[in-house]
């Protein structure tokens, strides 16, 4: 029995410590005290719970007998007020063994009731990764990496030659490829530039200083479709090309004016060859590339002859940009052309001090006169053009004091000049030109014939004139 009492005096004493505890949260309420702030003010008291405790139960004890006297009419209350007051003896009860029995819970309470007064500055990992769950799910995707859009021709300087590495939106392809002894070079930029497959490769048509490095092109990178003005040429680069080709199982093809190819966010027209020329130059494959409101015209080697044809075919020339045809030659570019294509900025490729002494003046004061941006690659070095589909942009590899618009001073001979004569034939083709024209610096010497006399002669001998220089 006295044990029971003792009992009911620790809890009573308890219930007592708990009452004067909510009197004195409800006091500072009525104060005007905010809710937050009483919450703080009770979790703080509550931290100190089992001292509380203690000192609560060594008062019951050392006041015996105040307390048994209160004991025996608490029990009376009790006994009298258990059917209206059992709620809330139980909820008391609970409360009482939740604070004797356990400490660590009050730690929780203290941190669930710090993180709902810090919710605008959380302190948790939990906390701190909420924001993202209630963010636009858009926002959580990986950004893409910029390097990988937009659109980015490269203008390579291969020295006498061209070569052109378009790259859009991830997807590369090639136009010509310089010369054979360019190959390492080609090879290189495709390497350095992680360059491993091709969606399309184009040799705008056989000769050796456009289509020589593809071949080692094709031993860097696969390819998906390969383009050329003719399946079958008699030379050894074209041969070389074809047979890297095969080992990729890709057949080469001669595409049609017209055709149309996509290239990640551009469009690839193909506006030329319209007809079949004699010469190699003026069966040059021709393809405009549109992306966004910019566009990019690559001529290849195509001369006047060429490039009347495609003027009357009424297709799309205007273009932003121009890779000026035949490396400058006076047999290119010419001013209806020109006119055409009203390009902002044109791109020529030529080596430097090179035999033919291109650019020729005449092509570069036509670009001058109309305000066209000029870039060289005997000048500037490998060229880069960059669109956003709105504007371009243009990075170099070298800077130049020099004038764009100043014709090279031919360091070399002419060939054919050590000989006394009127014109050079070619053996092989049974045709006969001026001694300076570009054709004849490509002819094998084994196959010259340097003739002195008159024309007529040559065409009773049954050879014709050069559409080229026309002699």
């Amino acid at each position: 029995m006295m044990k029971w009492i003792r009992k009911s005096k620790t809890i009573l004493a308890v219930l007592v410590a708990v009452s004067m505890g909510l009197a004195a949260a409800c006091s500072n309420s009525e104060t005007g005290g905010a809710v937050d702030a009483t919450v703080t003010s009770i979790v703080s008291e509550s931290s100190s719970a089992k001292d509380t405790v203690e000192e609560t139960t060594s008062t019951a004890t050392t006041k015996e007998e105040t307390a048994s006297e209160k004991t025996t009419k608490a029990e009376t209350t009790t006994e009298s007020t258990t059917e209206s007051t059992a709620e809330e003896t139980t909820t008391s009860e609970s409360a009482t063994e939740s604070t004797t029995e356990e400490t660590t819970p009050l730690e929780s309470t203290t941190d669930e009731t710090t993180a709902s007064e810090t919710t605008e500055e959380p302190t948790s990992s939990e906390e701190t990764i909420m924001p993202s769950e209630t963010a636009d799910p858009s926002d959580s995707s990986e950004p893409e990496n910029p390097e990988e859009k937009g659109l980015v021709v490269h203008f390579i300087d291969v020295d006498q030659g061209d070569a052109s590495l378009i790259i859009c939106d991830g997807e590369a392809m090639l136009i010509d490829g310089g010369a054979s002894d360019k190959s390492e070079l080609i090879y290189s930029y495709l390497e350095k530039y992680e360059i491993t497959h091709l969606k399309y490769i184009v040799a705008t048509h056989p000769d050796d200083d456009h289509i020589g490095g593809l071949a080692a092109a094709l031993n860097i990178a696969t390819v998906e479709r390969a383009f050329c003005s003719v399946d079958e040429y008699d030379s050894r680069p074209f041969s070389s090309f074809q047979k890297y080709l095969n080992k990729q199982k890709v057949e080469l093809e001669i595409p049609e004016a017209g055709m149309e190819f996509p290239l990640g966010g551009a469009v690839l027209t193909v506006l030329a060859p319209l007809t079949e020329s004699e010469s190699t130059n003026n069966n040059s494959i021709v393809i405009r590339l549109e992306y966004g409101k910019t566009s990019f015209l690559f001529t290849g080697d195509a001369e006047f002859e060429e490039e009347n044809t495609i003027l009357f075919s009424d297709q799309t020339l205007k273009s932003t940009v121009l890779k000026v045809g035949h490396h400058g030659s006076e047999y290119s570019t010419s001013e209806g052309f020109l006119n055409a294509v009203s390009p902002a900025l044109a791109i020529i490729s030529c080596g430097w001090d090179n035999a033919y002494g291109f650019p020729k003046q005449t092509v570069l004061d036509h670009l001058k006169e109309r305000d066209v941006e000029l870039y060289r690659t005997d000048m500037h070095g490998d060229i880069l053009v960059y669109s956003d589909g709105e504007t371009i942009s243009v990075e170099t590899e070298k800077e130049t004091d020099g004038d764009v618009f100043v014709a090279p001073v031919i360091v070399a001979p002419t060939p054919g000049t050590d000989h006394e004569c009127d014109y050079i034939c070619n053996k092989n083709s049974r045709k006969f030109h001026y001694p300076d024209c570009e054709a004849v610096r490509k002819m094998k010497e084994s196959n010259k014939l340097y003739f002195k006399g008159d024309r007529q002669e040559l065409i009773d001998e049954g050879y014709s004139p050069c559409k080229i220089c026309k002699p």
